[in-house]
């Protein structure tokens, strides 16, 4: 049951961060994309309106610097949250004992 909360609070944030960010207030339309053509010519950039997101889609993939940078990335942040909880850890069993000892001695 505790599951099924989790995945209706995910939902739900996920719901209000697609309706505040992608779309538009005024007429309910997708708020990505460039509108109408105009007198552009062919190849060039449209300018972006208010009120439109721009999404960017990436036509390659990362390179083997950015793989490796993240991998890195990724190993400190999990030793230092393995060491932030194991800290907690000792603090809570330290607070405990000093209690326990506190009682004992009354």
């Amino acid at each position: 049951m505790d599951y099924l909360i989790v995945v209706g609070v995910a939902l739900l944030v996920g719901a209000i961060t697609y309706v505040s960010t992608l779309r538009n207030g005024r007429d309910a339309e997708m708020a990505f994309g460039f509108g109408e053509e105009g007198d552009l010519e062919p190849g060039a950039p449209r300018p972006i309106e208010p009120g439109y997101t721009y999404l960017k889609v990436a036509t390659t993939g990362p390179s083997w610097r950015d793989r490796i940078q993240g991998f890195v990335g990724l190993v400190v942040l999990i030793a230092a949250s393995a060491a932030v909880l194991a800290l907690g850890i000792y603090q809570l069993g330290y607070l405990l004992n000093q209690l326990i000892q506190r009682f004992l001695e009354r």
